[in-house]
């Protein structure tokens, strides 16, 4: 209670800077789906690309689910296997993904939170992210 006796208001904790991506998943999409609407997504982007996302389950890492989108062309494809060279490498949990293809979670977010790891060219996964950013957020690049 306040010292007036009125209920304290909800705390409520600092709000991020980052923008969050344009939904490309609903609540009752898998994985698979998400990841089709990433590439299809990304045909505007302008630049070929290939992204290995690794999908990461168990307490101690013991499944892990590979990924590979060819993007950033007409024919964007999706496919269950792992890159031979890709030029971004994505890690994280399933609920991880789920939640940044919903528009919940920001990417940065993510990142600084120690959901998502990011490898490879970085700077194209940044170009992807600003790419990708909701049109109603403005785009604050992390660095």
């Amino acid at each position: 209670m306040t010292w007036q006796g009125g209920k304290r208001g909800r705390e409520v904790g600092p709000i991020s800077p980052f923008a969050r991506l344009k939904p490309l998943a609903a609540d009752q999409d898998d994985p698979e789906k998400g990841l089709n609407k990433l590439a299809q997504a990304l045909t505007g982007f302008g630049k070929p690309m290939l992204l290995h996302v690794r999908l990461v389950t168990g307490n101690e890492g013991e499944r892990v689910e590979h990924w590979e989108i060819k993007a950033g062309s007409k024919d964007a494809k999706v496919q269950r296997k792992e890159s031979k060279k890709p030029d971004v490498i994505l890690v994280m949990r399933p609920e991880t993904w789920t939640q940044i293809a919903q528009g919940l979670l920001a990417p940065y977010d993510a990142l600084f939170a120690g959901k998502l790891r990011v490898g490879g060219d970085f700077e194209m996964a940044k170009n992807i992210t600003k790419h990708l950013t909701d049109p109603r957020a403005t785009y604050v690049s992390p660095c």
